[in-house]
């Protein structure tokens, strides 16, 4: 049962995460990209589309470095840099875009 919760926390994880980054980069394309050079709005479709393509430019070849603690511990770890990097990059998206 307990693989059963890890396999469904997986899967809700990387279905959450995508759409999390797509919001966060749909909201600096509209503060940056939409005035500066007059495109188009993204959806949030695109934008996961754009989000994965860079990762797979930028995926790299080893992973060298493991990650110590159980499995719940790793799984909170990269929730809660998910949450802080997507506030962290709206708050101060919103900050330059005053200024513009």
């Amino acid at each position: 049962m307990e693989n059963f919760g890890k396999f469904t926390t997986i899967v809700l994880f990387m279905i959450l995460a995508p759409i999390v980054n797509g919001f966060v980069v749909v909201k600096l394309w509209h503060w940056f990209i939409v005035p500066t050079f007059e495109m188009n709005e993204l959806r949030i479709v695109e934008a996961i589309g754009i989000m994965m393509l860079v990762q797979y430019v930028r995926a790299k070849k080893t992973k060298d470095e493991k990650e110590e603690g159980d499995f719940w511990e790793k799984l909170l770890k990269r929730i809660v840099l998910l949450a802080f990097m997507a506030v962290f990059v709206l708050f101060f998206g919103w900050i330059v875009q005053m200024f513009m």
